[in-house]
């Protein structure tokens, strides 16, 4: 029987460990099976294509689990050659794309900020006729690609940039990225520089690594730099040193190679550090995601301490108390908008409430319910004798009145344009004359006003002072109606139910379903006024505990579903205003930032800043 020759080599493929050797000129002596597989060199491909290079033309499918976070990795500048257009994408972003390479025809994307927790980000997406799915899995730490029947997966754990590439003509894959893509120089940038890409064949693929140098193949990060270091012997070994390598999370242990007295090389053994990186990684994001719904939660608290006032709990409700307590933090003038009866004037008392001022004084004045040939006196107080049947006394005005506190300036589209340009110079001046006096006030005031009109158009039309509407919009609200936060009524009708039943002197009663039903299929135009209208008429009516839906008084029509503003307006101007709601809508989802809202509503830069320029003219109420 023969013999079988047992090397040193047989034993080193063995070893759990990785195991590289390079000598002291840095080329690589070993490179074991256990390195190879850890680190990409040796990898299983579950499909095959030939080689090849990135052509006019050819479809790229994208996905970056953190943009920019590989070294040497592609940037904003080399996505356009994709027909992806970012001004700048913040590193660490996750990035979904497709496009066609050095065409004019733009790509599209969809971008994930690396604080936005989720467990899955996907994009599902039709491109010149091809239909594919980019999904990222953050619970189970995958990328996948799926187009043409296929999924192209891989599993990682700090980051991961996968590609697939379709061919320009027949649409078939002609490659796709795995693990090891830094070692076998098959990232995107790459490829866009010119270089070409290695055939797959089913099975395993082995690169070729034994007598290169080791930079050939690494990119010199702290470890590779130690151990070329080491084999020249101008660094000392070391233990159980965590790192990484080509961005692969390591752990490695350094031995110099010493042969009669002399370094001529180093050892570096490697542990796999990927199972326990990602155990920590799930275990950092469970963490951030705790965070994150516990400081939501305690929002939610302190915004329901300091405006317990305004009631729900919707989306829209939750927004409108957000600023509402980030208006009460200083003292800039508030502008409320929002139809009749949505409840502007509780918003403003709270603000005042939860604000410095609380304290001191909060006056209301309702512009629409002063006479024109009163308001001035009422606003600005007079002196004895002003004008006939003036008090003897004189009379202090509402801003006399608020000094040092709030006024609420409600319903001040009404306001003739003689009564604004006093207004104005109040504002500016923080100063007035009383009517008949010659005497300069000064006051200390903090201004909320309100309306239900869109003094954007006022101003157009030439009924609202241009600059008047600039002084009072610096922070705008808006307080939805009640059609647009339906989901609140169950809350609302809990707390305006009790107050009236002790008004009518009856006891406290409770509402059916059917009730329920039937008031969120209603329009309320009259809003929160309409509905507490609507409860007290039902209370009134009602013998027994028990309202039901024949005691709501409300017609249900296909109309309740029409807002009657819509019927006075072209279908022109309706979309565009749409238009500018929706773009307003996704600026707020994304927090103000503007990339993300190009990527959202898939529209260029320019049209996205003409828009926004709109908007903060127009601030619909």
């Amino acid at each position: 029987m023969a013999k079988h020759e047992l090397k040193v080599n047989d034993f080193i493929d063995e070893m759990n460990e990785g195991v590289i050797t390079i000598n002291d000129s840095g080329i690589i002596n070993t490179y074991n099976t256990k390195a190879k597989e850890m680190l990409g060199a040796r990898r299983n491909c579950f499909n095959s294509h030939d080689s090849g290079k990135l052509e006019k033309g050819d479809i790229v499918i994208l996905a970056y689990t953190s943009f920019g976070a590989d070294k040497g990795g592609i940037n904003s500048k080399d996505l356009k050659s994709l027909g992806i257009d970012f001004l700048d994408i913040e590193k660490g972003t996750t990035l979904l794309a497709v496009g066609q390479y050095l065409t004019q025809k733009v790509g599209r994307s969809k971008i994930k900020h690396a604080d936005n927790l989720v467990d899955q980000f996907i994009m599902d997406d039709t491109f010149l006729g091809v239909s594919f799915q980019s999904k990222i899995d953050y619970s189970e730490r995958y990328v996948d690609i799926s187009v043409n029947k296929e999924n192209y997966r891989y599993y990682f754990n700090n980051y991961f940039n996968h590609i697939v590439i379709l061919d320009s003509k027949t649409h078939k894959v002609k490659f796709y990225q795995m693990g090891g893509y830094t070692l076998w120089k098959e990232d995107l940038k790459d490829f866009i520089k010119g270089g070409s890409f290695r055939e797959k064949v089913k099975g395993y693929n082995e690169l070729g690594v034994l007598n290169a140098h080791i930079k050939t193949f690494h990119e010199e990060e702290e470890i590779i730099h130690d151990l070329i270091l080491c084999s020249k012997g101008e660094k000392g070994s070391y233990t159980r040193k965590s790192g990484t390598i080509n961005g692969i999370s390591i752990i490695s242990t350094l031995i110099p190679m010493i042969r009669n007295r002399k370094i001529i090389g180093a050892t570096l053994l490697i542990s796999d550090m990927t199972r326990l990186q990602l155990a920590e990684n799930q275990r950092n994001m469970a963490y951030k995601k705790l965070e994150r719904a516990t400081a939501a939660l305690d929002d939610k608290k302190k915004y329901d301490s300091y405006f317990s006032t305004i009631v729900g709990s919707s989306q829209r409700i939750m927004e409108t108390k957000r600023l509402a307590y980030k208006a009460s933090c200083f003292k800039s003038t508030v502008l409320i908008l929002g139809e009749s009866g949505t409840g502007k004037s509780i918003l403003a008392k709270a603000i005042h409430e939860a604000s410095d001022l609380k304290a001191k004084p909060f006056i209301e004045v309702n512009c629409n319910s002063i006479p024109e040939t009163l308001i001035e006196s009422e606003m600005f107080g007079y002196e004895k004798g002003a004008f006939t049947g003036a008090s003897n006394k004189g009379k202090k005005g509402y801003f006399e009145l608020a000094h040092g506190g709030t006024i609420f300036l409600d319903e001040i589209g009404e306001l003739s344009k003689s009564i604004q340009v006093k207004l104005l110079n109040a504002i500016q001046n923080k100063s007035f004359y009383r009517v008949g006096g010659e005497e300069e006030v000064k006051v200390d005031v903090r201004i909320i006003a309100a309306t239900n009109r869109n003094l954007g158009q006022d101003v157009k039309n030439g009924l609202f002072r241009e600059d008047l509407y600039y002084r009072i919009n610096v922070f705008p609200i808006k307080q939805s109606s009640l059609r647009e936060r339906s989901e609140d009524i169950h809350e609302l009708v809990n707390v305006l139910l009790p107050k009236i039943a002790q008004k009518v002197g009856v006891t406290n009663k409770s509402v059916s379903a059917e009730a329920f039903e039937k008031m969120s299929m209603y329009d309320w135009p009259g809003n929160i006024r309409e509905l507490e209208n609507v409860l007290e008429r039902a209370v009134n009516l009602c013998e027994d505990r028990v309202l039901l839906a024949d005691h709501i008084n409300i017609q249900i029509t296909q109309k309740n579903y029409i807002n009657e503003a819509v019927l006075n307006k072209s279908l022109k101007d309706l979309t565009h205003e749409m238009e500018l709601d929706v773009i307003d809508q996704v600026l707020v989802y994304t927090g103000g930032d503007k990339i993300a809202a190009m990527d959202l509503l898939k529209i260029k830069k320019t049209k996205l800043y003409e828009k926004i320029k709109e908007i903060e003219k127009r601030k619909i109420p």
